[in-house]
């Protein structure tokens, strides 16, 4: 009889410890789950490529321009395998700028936009998030030259 208590006591400290192990293997996936989530919320998603000084001349203006070209983390290095087609193409939109629009309150917005557009419409793809101006300088110039 004292045999079976002793078993039974036995096991039933063998289930605690067992209950107790699982508890805490439960608790340290959950932890380390939420840390890794965690961290992988707080990585950014985003990259960036620098391009330019890009300096204009025309009759009516002459404008310097520094761009940033923002894409997704997994298109990070398409930016650098297109850069000869995206400096066509961001040389094409600064030029084509119209005077007119770039006085208004809006136009640095609206020029990142058409610079957007430029390498949606370029290249038939959404890799290009944003256009972003880092430095910009313009100078309309006067109607005698």
């Amino acid at each position: 009889m004292a045999t079976t208590q002793a078993r039974t006591q036995d096991n039933f400290v063998a289930y605690i410890t067992a209950a107790i192990l699982v508890c805490l293997a439960g608790i340290v996936i959950f932890t380390w789950n939420q840390v890794r989530m965690a961290h992988d919320a707080s990585k950014p998603h985003i990259a960036y490529a620098k391009f330019g000084p890009y300096q204009i001349e025309t009759q009516a203006y002459a404008l310097r321009a520094s761009l940033v070209v923002q894409t997704s983390l997994a298109d990070a290095g398409w930016p650098e395998e297109n850069k000869k087609a995206l400096d066509v193409v961001f040389k094409k939109v600064l030029a084509d700028a119209d005077p007119k629009t770039m006085r208004t309150p809006n136009n640095l917005v609206n020029l990142q936009l058409a610079l957007a557009r430029g390498c949606e419409s370029a290249f038939g793809v959404k890799t290009v998030q944003a256009v972003l101006l880092t430095d910009f300088t313009f100078q309309v110039r006067d109607e005698q030259g």
